[in-house]
């Protein structure tokens, strides 16, 4: 369905809907270029899916993912090119920068979570306003401690050559982190589905008072859930420093809140963000490819695709719950019926 309202759009606005559909499919799997593109650009937001997953699934609206993401990466520079020497081993140097990225939006998302706590402030309105903390914060220290010796750019310094991520394929920025965000995607899918904190958290998301009477710790399994997701996020950042950019600016590109987007396609299930970050990827891919061609797409297309199939799927969603909800009433009324 959401096909086809896109090819109508495409065929409205005076393109051909099939040689967009071609170009698209080459800019994204039409070779091992195309699909290393399409996995660079999923990396980061496979993370934030999981970011934005992992707490929703909680019954934590966590909209900060995008703040954490921005400390994640800062964390990332100032470890690389202010507190570690250049002469680290690599294997030393790139596991403590992703760590401290992790650490460093895991500690974001725990003030959202202590506000809560302790003054009652809704977690969706605090992490809202803590991704414009993160965003000043962050330009700040590219004016000040982050800032490249030499230039009045607020922009970082280099990353070292030892401290990248390997990379994968000559030519291309397909980084080995792409392993590890998949790895915890995987993990995170195991301790869902056969973990009894898996079970917990989940439970407490679905109904909140129910799972509290049960004996389970609620707030400690959000408080918990956020700082998983926000340790994602915060990775997603330091990854997309050591693996891509090299070097830091404030324009990070919105992966955060792109991320919300892919953990709701993937109905909030690990192995279905991985599936639906791949597919947000190669809309990006793709829609660039498209973009350079000689057709001249519009730059926003992609994000646009991104809406149409975002409304659908919340459409459909919204059908079948209805739809469920009338069986069950009937069936309600049937027993009823029987009993007298």
């Amino acid at each position: 369905m959401a096909a086809g309202v896109v090819l109508l759009m495409l065929g409205l606005l005076g393109f051909a809907p099939d040689h967009v559909l071609w170009l698209w499919y080459r800019g994204s799997f039409g070779s091992r270029y195309a699909l290393a593109d399409t996995f660079t650009k999923a990396c980061p937001l496979l993370l934030t899916g999981l970011a934005a997953a992992v707490t929703f699934r909680a019954g934590v609206f966590n909209i900060g993912a995008q703040g954490q993401l921005l400390m994640g990466a800062a964390m990332a520079v100032a470890m690389s090119t202010r507190w570690l020497s250049p002469h680290t081993a690599p294997w030393v140097g790139i596991p403590l920068c992703l760590l401290v990225g992790a650490m460093a939006g895991a500690m974001w998302g725990l003030l959202a979570s202590m506000l809560e706590v302790f003054r009652r402030v809704p977690i969706v309105l605090s992490t809202i306003l803590l991704n414009f903390a993160a965003l000043y914060l962050v330009k700040i220290l590219l004016h000040s401690f982050l800032q490249a010796h030499g230039t009045s750019a607020p922009q970082s310094s280099q990353v070292p050559g030892n401290f990248c991520l390997p990379i994968l394929m000559k030519y291309t920025s397909l980084h080995a982190g792409i392993f590890l965000a998949v790895a915890i995607a995987a993990i995170l899918e195991i301790v869902q589905t056969m973990t009894v904190f898996g079970f917990q958290y989940t439970a407490t998301g679905l109904n909140h008072a129910a799972a509290k009477l049960a004996g389970i710790p609620t707030m400690s399994r959000q408080i918990q859930a956020m700082l998983i997701g926000a340790a994602c996020a915060g990775l997603a950042g330091a990854m997309q420093i050591l693996g891509v950019a090299h070097f830091m600016t404030a324009k990070m590109g919105n992966y955060g809140y792109a991320g919300i987007a892919v953990a709701l396609l993937g109905r909030l299930d690990p192995i279905g963000v991985a599936i639906a970050a791949i597919f947000f990827g190669a809309l990006d891919a793709g829609a660039q490819r498209a973009e350079e061609s000689q057709l001249g797409l519009p730059h926003e297309t992609a994000n646009v695709i991104k809406g149409v199939v975002i409304l659908v799927m919340l459409v459909a969603g919204a059908w079948s719950m209805r739809r469920t909800l009338r069986s069950g009433l009937w069936m309600a009324k049937d027993d009823e019926a029987s009993n007298v």
